[in-house]
């Protein structure tokens, strides 16, 4: 006897939150107003828990967080006019950031979006450029629609959609059909003549390089990496939103590429002679590629942005291409000693002796004090760079920046997330006092939940990229750049954090630091460590640099600005 699909009748919103809790999301992160409270009644009634934040930026920005720790789509919600267009630059960031994020906003009533003018945008056309997809849901189409949406975010590039649900149809009936789910990962198949062609490459290197990005970032590829790094005496190279997936304490590990002196690391790509890019996105790059190396590009999807020529594409699930190759090519055995003599200069710079407080002590001290499943966050501007080159990263997805996109204002409502999906581990962020002014408002939302997140904010009261750009502009034009458009005061150091019920401490020497990072505490606890100015400049400035310095240009913009 054939059986039928079971189909049950339920309000729209109801079936909305059904098909999500299907998919593995716990939670939507939000801001309400009345044209959306119908929808996020039928989010409760379905199991979500809806996380009432202080901003609709911040609730994107968590939603891309949890879908980058827990790789299951997030879901954001604001209500429609300045609900839906403060979503955008955090829906941005999952966009540019590569996340499965299923962003909702209200809409006007069908009936009276072609008459009225108040609050009525075309949001779906705000939306399209920085979305995969975008649809207006109906009681007729919104469990479709949701399948669709769930399967359009998870392919790879995996990305945001915007789904836009007029006031009136939450509260509707629907009928919804319970389907079978359909995996969307992608094929398991691998072409075997562009892997031999790579395999015959690597073999016929002298000096290889394994540059892994941020498409390889996930437990599964830990250990063919290792295994084909270790068996071929391979130097390993990573991306920001790499960090963890080859442990960065290995003797292999060679340092961040677009994090402090990045520069150093272009000069060692230059002495290589062939790079295997693996699930390297060229969006996480701000400079051109001029290495003169080979390149062979191991991916999820093919080299279309053309970022980097590529001899070869090996497409497919990067595990199983990685353990296919493993010994495949043999390093020399002078090659570790260069390699050990490059790390250790490279180090010397990034820690040279500093007049007080160093950004780079700060993230030592952090790192030594929280175990190595602990999950960090950092924001974007001076600590970015910083973050992205000194944290020792031991495992994959332990790390999260906005690296795509760079948003300021990230690394606090990220955390919050985090912490939220991992009761049980350590959470910390780390971010200048710029970010922290553009997200504070969020530790009111960690405190109301009992989450306990480390907040590490350096309190400088100028925007040290922007001081950078300014200085060498000034050359040309010395009365039109006086530095007080980029000149801020910081909010109150001391009250700011204590007026929403956070711990606060302040460190101006690294004997302060310690007992205050090491402190796991249920409370939310907000460190400011006080960097010296001096130390802050030395370490920031472009062109302007002595050779010497961690931070050195050599002409090229230093990565990390807020865009």
């Amino acid at each position: 006897m054939r059986r039928h699909p079971i189909s049950v009748t339920v309000t729209v919103a109801r079936a909305i939150g059904e098909r999500l809790r299907a998919a593995g999301v716990r939670h939507v992160y939000g801001h309400p107003g009345g044209e959306v409270v119908d929808l996020i009644e039928g989010f409760r009634q379905a199991g979500l828990a809806f996380v009432l934040t202080k901003h609709e930026t911040a609730a994107a920005f968590m939603a891309e967080a949890m879908a980058s720790l827990a790789g299951v789509p997030g879901v954001c919600l604001g209500t429609l006019g300045p609900g839906a267009t403060n979503l955008v630059t955090g829906v941005a960031h999952a966009f540019l950031d590569r996340a499965p994020v299923l962003a909702f906003s209200g809409q006007l009533p069908a009936e009276r979006y072609e008459i009225a003018t108040h609050q009525r945008l075309d949001l779906k056309q705000l939306f399209a450029p920085i979305t995969k997809w975008q649809a207006t849901l109906t009681a007729a189409n919104a469990p479709a629609v949701i399948e669709r949406a769930l399967r359009v975010a998870q392919r790879p590039r995996r990305g945001p959609v915007y789904l836009e649900v007029p006031s009136d149809v939450p509260h509707q009936e629907t009928v919804d059909v319970a389907l079978p789910r359909f995996e969307t990962e992608p094929s398991t198949e691998i072409d075997e003549d562009a892997l031999r062609t790579a395999a015959a490459r690597l073999r016929g290197s002298e000096r290889p390089l394994l540059l892994v990005g941020m498409d390889a970032n996930q437990e599964s590829v830990v250990a063919p990496l290792a295994r084909l790094a270790e068996a071929s005496g391979i130097p390993v190279m990573v991306t920001p939103k790499a960090k963890g997936v080859f442990r960065e304490d290995h003797p292999l590990f060679v340092g961040t590429i677009e994090g402090l002196g990045t520069a150093y690391l272009y000069d060692y790509i230059d002495t290589r002679d062939l790079v295997l890019m693996v699930g390297v996105d060229p969006v996480e790059f701000d400079r051109d590629w001029t290495a003169k190396a080979r390149v062979l590009h191991l991916g999820v999807v093919p080299n279309d942005d053309r970022y980097y020529g590529s001899e070869v594409e090996v497409v497919g699930p990067i595990d199983g291409a990685l353990a296919r190759l493993s010994g495949a090519a043999a390093m020399p055995a002078s090659g570790r000693g260069e390699l050990q003599a490059f790390r250790d200069a490279f180090l010397a710079r990034l820690n040279a002796p500093s007049r007080g407080l160093s950004a780079q002590q700060v993230i030592a001290e952090l790192r030594r004090a929280l175990p190595e499943d602990a999950l960090v966050t950092c924001d974007v501007g001076f600590n970015k760079a910083v973050s992205a080159q000194c944290w020792t990263a031991l495992r994959p997805r332990t790390f999260f920046v906005s690296n795509g996109l760079s948003s300021m204002g990230y690394g606090l409502p990220a955390a919050i997330a985090l912490k939220m999906a991992e009761p049980e581990r350590r959470v910390a962020c780390v971010l200048g006092d710029g970010g922290f002014a553009m997200s504070m408002a969020e530790l009111e939302t960690a405190s109301r939940l009992g989450l306990g997140v480390t907040v590490v904010a350096s309190w400088t009261t100028r925007c040290r990229r922007s001081r950078r750009a300014r200085s060498a502009r000034a050359i040309r034009s010395p009365e039109r750049h006086s530095g007080r458009s980029t000149t801020r005061s910081s909010p109150r150091r001391s009250a700011s954090p204590a007026s929403m019920s956070a711990r606060s401490m302040s460190a101006e020497r690294l004997s302060a630091l310690r007992p205050a990072a090491g402190r796991n505490s249920s409370r939310r606890t907000s460190i400011r460590p006080r960097t010296s100015s001096a130390d802050a400049t030395r370490t920031s400035r472009g062109s302007a640099c002595r050779s010497s310095d961690p931070c050195r240009s050599d002409g090229h913009r230093t990565p990390g600005s807020a865009s």
